[in-house]
């Protein structure tokens, strides 16, 4: 088994800025000089290989960069592999990827140098320093390497004949770029305007929906690594007990506003709940895309919790609640869920196939956080709450330990044969 990430810096700031953000995501992270050191390094761990290849002749960068390619064709889509580039495109960009891409022979190549919250950003495929193009700051001027064109395409083609397909930003924020990649038959060269951090999870987001990331040769600065494993945000509350301390627990949230709700229509449901589920699932998915907690209730005051305890409503509401949390999922990344309501619990998990649960800690006293088994988000955090447990201030104390739960990007290792999970 490979290492989960391999990274190629071509400085020693530039390798220590990257590999800082895969160790906020919670992973071990390594600094090495040597690619030869590669295949003796423990699996868990993110390689960053720093090649000191910015201030060199292109010929020499890319020799460099064949000779670590010897090394990196053994974990060729097994490691997603990571082209570290400068945030104001200093260096041998064009060269170096062009090595990785020949080795490699990965079928997309995704260049998104921007760091935002540094004031590197992509406006019309031009990279901006504070608002500038980049060649027409002092970075045009650098007596080692001045940056010639501020044209991401300009860049990533080099002397070559590379095409690049840019995307631009009204196209990544109206979610277009897994239809873009397909329609290029799920291959090419690819570069992103970026304005805003959120934008670089739009673009990690979209092209992982077409190809694992392991496909993808990635090629950007820090930000976009912090994008690739950051843990997703934001996160699920639903609320499928009809418990009057799980509604107060719920208001606490809300008023805190520490999420934004969505109540079950329960009178219109019953006539038709397809209608009631694609509103909660169109109203979660739009919610959850603009960075909020999300809250999805069934019943909140108490003319809801008692048209709530029917017999007839109760299990198809909770039944209903999990198809939207699947349906959701299936839409958006979160980061966990919570869960009160026994059958909303073991329904969501059905859902989502999973094939059990890991225990991980208790958030309070009958109250547990696990990650799931298998299934379609192996490792995904969830609290799940019965629901008459706890005080009226524990379904945010349930969201401060997810908050503080990093999403296992790894499997988790499978204690009994791969089977779907059906509960007793």
């Amino acid at each position: 088994m490979g290492v989960p990430y391999v990274v190629i810096a071509d400085d020693l700031t530039g390798s220590n800025d990257t590999g800082i953000q895969f160790l906020k995501a919670g992973y071990s992270a390594s600094v090495i000089f040597d690619p030869a050191v590669l295949p003796t390094m423990d699996h868990n761990v993110v390689a960053v290989i720093d090649t000191e290849s910015r201030n060199i002749p292109a010929a020499m960068a890319a020799a460099r960069l064949e000779e670590v390619a010897k090394y990196l064709s053994p974990w060729k889509r097994k490691s997603v592999i990571y082209k570290k580039v400068d945030s104001t495109l200093r260096g041998n960009i064009a060269a170096e990827v062009a090595v990785l891409h020949v080795a490699l022979n990965l079928p997309v190549i995704a260049f998104a140098p921007a760091y935002p919250k540094n004031k590197r950003t992509v406006k019309d495929g031009l990279l901006l320093l504070d608002g500038v193009p980049v060649a027409e700051t002092e970075m045009g001027r650098d007596p080692r390497k001045p940056v010639p064109t501020s044209s991401l395409a300009e860049i990533l083609r080099g002397e070559g004949s590379t095409a690049v397909r840019h995307i631009a930003l009204p196209e990544i924020r109206e979610l277009r770029i897994p239809k873009i990649v397909k329609e290029m038959g799920g291959k090419g060269a690819f570069s992103f305007d970026t304005e805003h951090d959120h934008d670089l999870q739009l673009i990690v987001d979209g092209l992982t929906q077409v190809l694992p990331p392991q496909d993808i040769l990635w090629v950007g600065s820090a930000g976009m690594a912090e994008a690739l494993v950051a843990p997703p945000r934001p996160f699920l509350l639903v609320v499928g007990s009809v418990s009057p301390k799980s509604a107060l627990q719920a208001r606490c949230v809300l008023a805190q506003g520490a999420a934004s709700p969505l109540l079950m229509d329960v009178a219109a449901w019953l006539p038709n709940p397809t209608a009631e589920e694609d509103r909660l699932t169109a109203g979660a998915v739009e919610l959850l895309r603009t960075g909020r907690n999300v809250l999805i209730a069934s019943a909140l005051e108490e003319e809801q919790l008692n048209a709530g305890r029917s017999g007839r409503a109760s299990e198809a509401v909770s039944l209903s609640l999990a198809a939207v949390v699947a349906r959701v999922l299936d839409a958006v990344r979160v980061g966990g869920l919570f869960l009160t309501g026994g059958e909303v619990a073991v329904g969501v998990a059905r859902a989502l196939h999973a094939e059990g649960t890991a225990l991980v800690d208790e958030v309070e006293p009958g109250i547990p956080l696990v990650r799931l088994l298998g299934g379609k988000f192996p490792g995904m955090p969830v609290v799940t709450k019965a629901g008459g447990f706890g005080e009226a201030e524990t379904m945010v104390h349930c969201l401060a330990a997810l908050s503080e739960t990093r999403w296992c990007r790894r499997p988790l290792r499978r204690c009994f044969p791969k089977t779907p999970f059906r509960p007793l």
